[in-house]
């Protein structure tokens, strides 16, 4: 982002706050949202991280875990498995239908000049 920018906002009569909630934020936001999403999925795919700090007596799951649950070590409920991984991918998929652009934006932002 062009220190330019900011030099100019502060000509203007901007203070910092005003520069950056009205200049570099809407500039820096394709890369903002990017962030968010990636870390979202990231964090909404979590397995490790809950299966060890979440309690072992099954009260509270993530979606995860709770896929998991459904796979014995005899008995292996594939339709229960298939539907549970179905509805716990849903939200991220309508999340990336929905902020597609700007993932795409935000990805390629820094490589365009």
């Amino acid at each position: 982002m062009p220190l330019e920018l900011e030099e100019a906002a502060t000509i203007d009569g901007c203070t910092q706050a005003a520069t950056f909630f009205r200049i570099v934020f809407p500039i820096l936001q394709p890369v903002v949202i990017t962030v968010l999403i990636l870390n979202g999925i990231w964090i909404w795919n979590g397995y490790l991280l809950p299966l060890m700090v979440l309690s072992s007596n099954g009260i509270v799951k993530t979606l995860p875990l709770a896929v998991q649950s459904f796979v014995g070590s005899y008995v292996k409920q594939w339709d229960l498995i298939l539907t549970a991984t179905f509805m716990a991918m849903l939200p991220v998929i309508v999340l990336f239908l929905f902020a597609q652009k700007y993932i795409i934006k935000g990805m390629v932002e820094g490589s365009i000049k």
